[in-house]
């Protein structure tokens, strides 16, 4: 195997007792983008998701976390806004140090292995 075709990819999630999914990089893009847009409709649209199916998914998340991970303010003139609780950004955190944790030592066993 040459260099170029050495690649390992990691997908990590976090799963409830039941087996659904509570958090991953999916449900994190979701809120980051929410953070970035200001408001779930566009973060929708940035994302190319209906409305609809992403306040499903956010319900669903903090259903199973237990938890708010926005803060909503409804519409009017301007259009409504939400940003982020402390909880939120604490899963992003979280949630990226774990990724990075897992990355760094599994890249260090596949380069013990492979090389």
């Amino acid at each position: 195997m040459n260099e170029t075709q050495q690649n390992l990819r990691i997908k990590i999630w976090i799963e409830c007792d039941t087996g659904d999914s509570i958090f991953g990089e999916g449900q994190m893009h979701i809120l980051e983008t929410i953070r970035e847009q200001g408001s779930i409709n566009a973060a929708a649209k940035a994302l190319g998701m209906g409305y609809r199916s992403m306040w499903g998914r956010l319900r669903k998340m903090e259903k199973r976390l237990g938890k708010p991970l926005l803060i909503r303010c409804k519409g009017g003139a301007a259009g409504g806004q939400s940003t982020l609780t402390p909880e939120a950004e604490e899963m992003i955190d979280k949630f990226k140090r774990l990724q990075q944790a897992i990355t760094d030592m599994s890249e260090a066993i596949f380069s013990r292995i492979y090389h």
